[in-house]
């Protein structure tokens, strides 16, 4: 982790069924379970912490379920933009998750 960043972080397994902690420098907040309200309040309390520190805010999120993380993805884009602050994002793939794009000839 790069000490100028406030890192939330979220596995989402269904809209019911998340979990997200909060990570920055010199310190890492518990894992928080709940549904998409729990997020949203959690992911408000990592852009206040990264406000408070002048740090930037890093997100990653996680989900065996394409629609569901796409969805939740979408969600929280909309909500970043509606606080005006910049976006930037990036994409990775598990080595199994690029092979079935590959093999469904899906481009990334």
């Amino acid at each position: 982790m790069t000490a100028k960043i406030v890192q939330f972080e979220a596995e989402i397994r269904d809209p019911s069924r998340i979990r997200s902690r909060v990570v920055w420098p010199d310190s890492a907040g518990p894992w928080i379970e709940g549904g998409l309200e729990d997020l949203m309040v959690h992911f408000t309390y990592a852009g206040w912490t990264a406000f408070r520190l002048g740090l930037s805010l890093s997100m990653i999120l996680s989900s065996q379920e394409e629609q569901m993380g796409q969805t939740v993805s979408d969600m929280m884009s909309k909500l970043i933009q509606a606080l005006g602050a910049v976006e930037l994002a990036e994409v990775r793939l598990t080595r199994d998750a690029l092979e079935e794009l590959k093999r469904d000839r899906i481009e990334p």
